[in-house]
């Protein structure tokens, strides 16, 4: 089985030769790694590589889900059978690709016909809610997300189950399968980030295919450092958690996400108005789990502090009025 690695990148000079060399040191390299480059501007696509190393240069910057659908054509079109898809500051364990290859080859043929994706167990070190000086011991778990009758639930694997079946992770370290994605499409290029990963999510599940992540087999992602801080406040009893994210993403968060649950989403009218106004938790969610409401109150959480996060509230407005009027072409 023929494997390429894709790693998706913008202005990554400092940590992408990180990343390339966790896949050089692979158990199981790949056969070859392509750096799909969104117009970085400070010498990403012109550092000293290994020769298997291929770098496509992209004359602007299409964002993660623009840049997935370009390796997933360039291997359909040169051979090969898997695609595993990195961040420019993700860092896979030495064993992790050989881990998921051996769990595919050990399953009968009808469960590797139904597959589409095995992913690594995503470990974020620097996330939101962990101390910048946690060890990846210690990191923030990604444990994937399940479609559910009652929206989308996180999963709760058990301490003792290596793999498990989820509908939804993030790109970065999920090994796709190539003859499932010539039947599932390419990836919507227009989310540009944040949310393309659920919206191909969705399209892998309804199309019949599985997904699933081995606990195995670990990726650190954001080692780089965090790309959303949160900050606990309290108030009294109360606890308040303020996050901090660059304005463009505000923008990708709300407008994706209420794009989605309006447009892409094919439940039908009363599933898409639960999705939007729904009031009571769910795992993995609190308390008015709504998209609505999770929209109105992200952007409430900069709106109190409107003298430093003017831009902020800006961002998460356009990105609501896009996302609410199907304008998902639009650019931040």
């Amino acid at each position: 089985m023929r494997v390429l690695a894709c790693v998706t990148t913008y202005n990554a000079a400092d940590v992408i030769d990180r990343t390339v060399e966790s896949l050089c040191r692979q158990t199981r390299p790949p056969e070859t790694i392509l750096i799909v480059d969104n117009a970085s501007t400070d010498g990403t696509p012109d550092r000293k590589y290994p020769d298997r190393v291929t770098v496509v240069r992209n004359t602007a910057d299409l964002g993660t889900s623009g840049a997935i659908p370009i390796g997933f054509h360039y291997a359909q079109g040169r051979g090969f059978d898997w695609m595993w898809i990195l961040d420019d500051d993700s860092d896979p364990d030495p064993e992790a690709l050989a881990t998921l290859l051996d769990l595919y080859a050990s399953w009968p043929t009808s469960l590797r016909r139904e597959t589409a994706f095995i992913a690594c167990l995503p470990v974020d070190p620097q996330s939101a809610f962990s101390s910048a000086a946690a060890s990846p011991e210690d990191g923030q778990r990604l444990h994937g997300v399940l479609f559910t009758p009652n929206g989308r639930a996180v999963v709760t694997p058990a301490p003792k189950q290596i793999y498990y079946q989820c509908h939804m992770t993030i790109w970065s370290g999920s090994l796709f399968r190539l003859a499932a994605v010539r039947q599932i499409g390419l990836p919507n290029p227009h989310y540009f980030m944040d949310r393309g990963e659920l919206e191909y999510a969705y399209r892998v599940m309804k199309a019949g295919y599985k997904g699933f992540i081995h606990q195995g087999a670990v990726v650190r992602h954001n080692v780089r450092g965090p790309s959303m801080i949160s900050k606990p406040v309290k108030v009294g009893p109360i606890t308040l958690r303020f996050y901090d994210l660059a304005p463009y993403r505000c923008y990708y968060v709300c407008r994706n996400t209420l794009y989605f649950t309006l447009y892409d989403l094919a439940e039908g009218r009363l599933v898409k108005f639960r999705e939007l106004w729904r009031m009571r938790s769910r795992p993995g969610r609190s308390l008015m789990s709504g998209v609505a409401w999770q929209s109105a109150l992200f952007t409430m959480n900069f709106a109190l502090r409107p003298r430093t996060h003017a831009a902020h509230v800006n961002a998460c407005l356009r990105g609501i009025w896009h996302g609410i009027t199907g304008n998902i072409a639009a650019r931040y």
